[in-house]
């Protein structure tokens, strides 16, 4: 039987790849190999602080409850290594800060900054001072308010008949009226003394102005201004008081309104008036919203006796965080 030969130029059935295919198949199988094998084993991630030898030996010591690693150069690195930098420390809990056993380091640079936490009102020496309430200070009573402050921290701080406001900015106003020139002109003399005493006080970065009023007011520099307490200003403002006389009636809605529209930090607002000529609720709220909790408004009223407080200058403070004092012109000047 005689056998066929298939001709050189024709296969078998099979189809033969180059070479070169081949070649880069088996790399790229041996570059997917590798991949897998780095998101496997990743490298493990360093805290703050840490410290990684690279290459070379590393050797492990202990003594006692220290950890400490040593490379091939006698290096010194590791958890335990006191002469690490930058360790970050750990928060106590609140169980070691409830039983005391840290030390004022300890809670320094672990407790946070309180935010929020007002202390409680000042108590004076006189009885008749009135304090409103601190920011973020709850309602107590009927005159005290919540209210919010105007979040200076710094400044003069000047007393008047008791009452005390800080701040870099004040208006006085003063009363003026007919009634303050009465039992031996008492009052007015009294007011200006403390107002010339509260002006010599005052340095020259601070800012001041006064008014005084009776049906109308009078003040010092008009236009609003605020001008520095130069030695000059403070000389012509003491010549500008002393030549104040008391005459007519009162009016306590415009130069309170004047005053707020300065923008200062403080207002003294001191009258002799009481409930006869007082402030209307109305008049109260507008002056509050001018206002707009931006002055402090502390208020000192003068009368005749123990018990002659007036609920609307007590209610003008405690909505404008003032203070409210009342001074007996008979036994208390």
């Amino acid at each position: 039987m005689e056998t066929k030969k298939l001709p050189q130029n024709q296969s078998s059935g099979r189809i033969k790849i180059p070479s070169w295919i081949g070649s880069v198949l088996f790399h790229f199988c041996i570059f997917l190999l590798i991949l897998c094998c780095l998101r496997l084993f990743p490298e493990p991630a360093t805290a703050p602080g840490d410290q990684w030898a690279s290459g070379g030996i590393v050797l492990k010591k202990d003594s006692g409850d220290q950890k400490v690693y040593v490379d091939g150069n006698d290096n010194e690195f590791g958890e335990n290594n006191p002469n690490r930098v930058n360790e970050t420390t750990t928060a106590p809990t609140l169980e070691q800060m409830l039983d005391g056993n840290l030390s004022e380091t300890d809670l320094s640079h672990n407790l946070p900054d309180a935010i929020g936490v007002h202390s409680a009102s000042r108590q004076t020496a006189n009885p008749n001072i009135f304090s409103a309430p601190n920011p973020g200070d709850t309602k107590i009573g009927g005159d005290q308010l919540s209210v919010f402050g105007n979040g200076k921290g710094n400044g003069k701080t000047l007393r008047v008949f008791g009452t005390e406001g800080t701040g870099n900015s004040f208006v006085f106003v003063f009363d003026r009226s007919g009634s303050m020139s009465e039992y031996a002109a008492r009052p007015i003399r009294a007011a200006k003394t403390e107002l010339i005493q509260c002006i010599d006080s005052l340095e020259n970065l601070y800012r001041f102005n006064i008014i005084f009023y009776n049906e109308n007011m009078t003040c010092w520099r008009s236009n609003r201004q605020m001008p520095e307490a130069t030695d000059q200003n403070k000389e012509n403002a003491k010549r500008f008081v002393e030549g104040i006389t008391p005459v007519g009636g009162t009016n306590h809605l415009k130069p309170l309104l004047e005053a707020v529209t300065h923008r200062p930090d403080v207002i003294f607002f001191l009258t002799d008036g009481d409930e006869a000529h007082a402030l209307s609720s109305g008049q109260l709220d507008t002056i509050g919203r001018k206002n707009g909790l931006r002055s402090q408004i502390n208020v000192i009223q003068f009368g005749v006796g123990a018990n002659h407080e007036s609920n609307f200058l007590r209610k003008l403070a405690a909505n404008n965080r003032g203070q409210y004092s009342y001074i007996d012109v008979i036994g208390g000047l």
